[in-house]
């Protein structure tokens, strides 16, 4: 009896130890994966002089998964931004390119977490628990406007209504907010309230600047929504919405006024179209070359753009590559000649 107890205590160990080996084998192949923590959004233009380092960590990724097939430079240019596309799309994302709050969450959850839903050689229901979905989860958000919602992702130029559930009294403002709660601008100020507003129908990305005293679109990006009254009451009472993103409209170019023109850097030449921003950039024949002309005006709404020509760029006939910096990589072109000086 004494022989069987023996026998029976080493089989137990054998399996428990078996059963340990097997699963912190599982646990070391996924802590062999870098985790990736993206803390603000990266998109076509940025770098990783400016983001930390957040592009080459993002194309490593990238590439580890199957979906970036050339060499990391740590610029997000347009073969980072269709890896991203592709991406996106097997993840329910909308495809915009752009890295924001659902990408970030979504590649965060696939490299941080410890998944063991998988495994066929685990049954103990505490290391069950550590199993994660491979959807984005957001929580929710810690205020009271319920539009737009956390993660949603809404278009520059489009129309959208916000809405809480606290109806104001007297007037209120709704400000644009960043991350870290800088101001972006404001949506509306002083609007006077009817019994039961809890509402208002705003043009996506139009903001009112108090320098240069004028309503303008804000660059895609990370942002949230924040209504006060306008009679000076706590921070505290403030409504709040989630974090959201804002990508830029189809990036055109209907027609340029002249078509020719000398390159001194003096004459204007309109450009008129749609989804022009103030990161909007033009070069000259070759993406991101040399000749790149003088931006000196973008319209509020993203339809006209005015800019001048360097007095580097030759006489002849050109192609202007306008295209978003930041979150577009999609290139317009349009046939320009610079004129011969006397």
């Amino acid at each position: 009896m004494n022989k069987n107890i023996f026998n029976w205590t080493s089989f137990s160990i054998v399996l428990v130890t078996s059963i340990c080996v097997l699963f912190l084998s599982g646990l070391t192949a996924r802590a062999d994966m870098t985790c990736i923590n993206l803390s603000h959004d990266i998109g076509s233009g940025s770098s990783d002089a400016g983001s930390q380092g957040f592009v080459s960590e993002l194309q490593h990724y990238l590439k580890s998964s199957g979906y970036f097939k050339t060499a990391s430079t740590g610029y997000f240019g347009p073969a980072t931004t269709a890896a991203v596309k592709l991406f996106q799309g097997n993840n329910n994302i909308p495809a915009s390119g752009y890295v924001g709050p659902l990408t970030r969450t979504a590649i965060k959850q696939k490299t941080c977490s410890i998944d063991v839903s998988n495994s066929s050689t685990v049954t103990n229901p505490v290391t069950q628990t550590l199993a994660v979905t491979t959807s984005p989860v957001f929580t929710t958000a810690n205020g009271s406007i319920i539009s737009p919602s956390v993660g949603q992702v809404l278009s520059v130029g489009s129309s959208t209504v916000i809405r809480w559930s606290k109806p104001m009294l007297g007037t209120y403002n709704l400000s644009l907010e960043q991350p870290g709660g800088s101001g972006a601008g404001f949506i509306v100020l002083n609007q006077s309230t009817s019994i039961g507003d809890d509402q208002y129908l705003w043009k996506v990305g139009r903001v009112y600047l108090s320098q240069p005293d004028a309503y303008q679109n804000v660059v895609a990006g990370t942002y949230r929504i924040r209504l006060q009254s306008a009679g000076g009451s706590s921070v505290s009472s403030d409504q709040m919405s989630g974090w959201f993103t804002i990508v830029a409209s189809q990036l055109a170019a209907t027609s340029v006024i002249p078509s020719s023109a000398y390159a001194d850097d003096a004459t204007s030449i309109v450009l008129f179209g749609s989804g022009f921003t103030m990161s909007s950039s033009i070069y000259f024949d070759t993406n991101y070359s040399n000749l790149r002309a003088t931006k000196r005006y973008v319209s509020p709404d993203g339809t006209v753009l005015v800019f001048t020509i360097p007095t580097t760029v030759p006489a002849g006939q050109h192609t202007l590559l306008i295209g978003n910096d930041n979150y577009n990589s999609t290139t317009v072109p349009v046939t320009f000649i610079v004129s011969a000086t006397n």
